[in-house]
């Protein structure tokens, strides 16, 4: 009997521990969180490098992927996660805050910055970003007190150029109908990067949106959900006398509002705040320039609010 007892607690023990497992598990798939998965891809789709399928309860909030091995064109790195998550792609890269919309089926598809000297890629970056034979990636869940909290909604150096209609995997995302040359140094995306070295411009840590010489411009930006704001903020690129500087714009908003501002050549950020809107995007558009002959940028724009959801 008591040799039964003893077999029947350990049995009894065993089983409360699955039961107890179940549950926990339960609960994190209940609150969204599920487990991340990180994996590095050639251009056609081989993978080189992968941490798993996540199997383990322990890493559903967070996971890492350490590798040797040197980035090629056309490598990617593909998250697969839940909706809110923090991404740091690389030691010497800033960590990312991104919104995963339902469209996007939870997976962050990241092509690598490749050639600093490629027009395309690169130059907009720091010259040891995604660079050597050793890498760490790693990702996590955002907390809700993280992503609730007020912030700077725009922020996301992981931003990714796409074509005004195309498949956005990640936000925040800005896009834009001009950049000048088409060099990547002057894309939409450098005006969220949380950079704002603005005494020169060109490649990193000079990259901004620059436009080129046109009067039809605008620059958006777009949140991929509905959040609230009531203070967006704009720095100008002051490499003068190169640069000159818009003196006024105006931004609309998604819910068809519009905020008519005036802008000065300071090269310090400039606020504007307004009444607490909910948008799920905004634009700056007729931008009017203080001499149309020269070049206008924007090295960063910044919008402060919270999530609603």
């Amino acid at each position: 009997m008591a040799a039964g007892r003893r077999l029947f607690g350990r049995q009894g023990l065993t089983v409360l521990f699955a039961i107890s497992l179940f549950v926990f598990a339960g609960s994190l798939y209940a609150s969204g969180s599920t487990p991340i998965r990180i994996s590095v891809q050639q251009k056609d789709g081989t993978v080189v490098a992968d941490n798993g399928a996540g199997a383990h309860i322990s890493s559903a909030r967070s996971a890492s992927l350490s590798f040797d091995r040197e980035f090629q064109p056309g490598d990617h790195i593909v998250l697969h996660g839940p909706r809110r998550i923090a991404a740091l792609l690389d030691q010497n890269f800033p960590e990312c805050q991104l919104y995963l919309p339902d469209s996007s089926q939870g997976v962050f598809d990241y092509e690598v910055p490749f050639g600093r000297a490629e027009q395309q890629t690169g130059s907009a970056y720091a010259a040891d970003s995604f660079a050597g034979g050793s890498h760490r990636v790693v990702a996590r869940v955002l907390s809700k007190n993280e992503w609730t909290r007020y912030r700077n909604l725009a922020l996301n150096p992981c931003d990714l150029l796409r074509p005004e209609d195309g498949h956005v995997q990640a936000f925040p995302h800005s896009s834009t109908n001009s950049y000048s040359r088409n060099l990547f140094d002057f894309a939409a995306r450098n005006a969220i990067d949380g950079f704002e070295r603005n005494g020169h411009h060109g490649v990193w840590p000079y990259e901004s949106w620059g436009p080129e010489l046109r009067l039809d411009l605008w620059w958006k930006l777009d949140f991929g959900r509905p959040v609230e704001l009531d203070r967006i903020e704009l720095m100008n690129r002051a490499d003068f006398p190169h640069d000159s500087y818009w003196k006024s714009a105006v931004v609309e908003f998604s819910d068809g509002s519009q905020l008519p501002i005036q802008i000065s050549s300071s090269a310090s950020m400039q606020v504007f705040n307004f009444p607490q809107r909910r948008v799920s995007w905004f634009r700056i558009t007729k931008l009017v320039p203080e001499d149309p002959l020269k070049w206008c940028s924007f090295v960063e724009v910044e919008a402060w609010g919270r999530d609603l959801q």
